[in-house]
């Protein structure tokens, strides 16, 4: 446990939307499950306000301030574990501070792949999941990584009815067929302190990478609305000042290879990596 302590995002100290501090009387880092149990019984026994935080804290919104300087903040830095593999089911269960770049080989070791994720490697699954953070994709299920989830294990303060037998926090497992889950999955770290997530992956397989520069953004707001359709994993990037928008109308490319690539020189401006 630590003292009088500042959280700071992955941008920096002051990089919160309000460019202030944020700032807590303690934080803890649970290494296992039973000790994230304790550590919420313990915040419900001394009534601090808490929240939960992750490695590197990625939200510009203060989600893992608790509210002045007396709270207490439970890092999920030290829960970075795989649970269990099943290759067999494509499915794979994590603990919720495992961050997307371990969480994507270990699923590779097995022969599987997340279908859609945010850019940032850092992003925790626990994490990225109570702030809805998502790919670009609209076809199947969407970009969204909790359209993935099919179980969490999350810890919550016990209800009074359980606190007469002197049990002050319980680990509520939610799976597919709960109407919480939903909630469970973006929770904006206000339910209780994610400890393990379930998540149903694809198998693995090459993806092609396509980049096309269009020399007019006339048409923006139309291909905004269809382009999601169109490409399992398309990706737009605006660049106003110039008038100009880049695409990428990328999809699975189990049938590329490295001799498929384009040439400089070629129209569409365009390339294969």
């Amino acid at each position: 446990m630590f003292h009088n302590c500042t959280v700071s995002n992955a941008q920096g100290t002051f990089n919160f939307n309000d460019r202030k501090p944020c700032r807590a009387a303690e934080a803890v880092y649970p290494r296992t499950e039973a000790e994230l149990v304790a550590a919420v019984a313990s915040v419900v026994r001394e009534k601090r306000k808490v929240k939960a935080s992750t490695a590197y804290s990625h939200s510009f919104p203060k989600l893992a301030c608790p509210g002045g300087d007396t709270g207490t903040i439970i890092s999920t830095a030290r829960l970075n574990r795989v649970v269990s593999v099943d290759a067999e089911r494509n499915q794979i269960t994590v603990e919720s501070g495992m961050i997307l770049k371990d969480l994507f080989d270990a699923a590779a070791a097995a022969g599987m792949a997340l279908p859609n994720s945010p850019y940032f490697y850092g992003l925790t699954i626990g994490g990225l999941l109570a702030t809805g953070a998502h790919g670009t994709s609209l076809m199947r299920k969407g970009g969204a990584v909790h359209e993935h989830v099919i179980k969490v294990r999350i810890v919550t303060p016990a209800p009074p009815s359980e606190r007469i037998a002197g049990r002050l926090a319980i680990v509520r497992e939610i799976g597919a067929d709960d109407p919480d889950l939903n909630a469970a999955k973006v929770s904006l770290g206000v339910l209780g302190v994610i400890s393990q997530v379930t998540l149903q992956l694809d198998p693995l397989c090459k993806r092609s990478l396509t980049i096309l520069r269009k020399d007019s953004d006339a048409d923006l707001v139309e291909l905004v609305s269809t382009w999601g359709h169109k490409h399992e994993f398309g990706d737009m990037y605006w660049l106003p000042g110039q008038r100009k928008v880049l695409f990428r109308p990328d999809r699975p490319g189990r049938r590329f290879h490295a001799g498929g690539r384009s040439q400089p020189g070629l129209l569409p401006p365009a390339a294969h990596f």
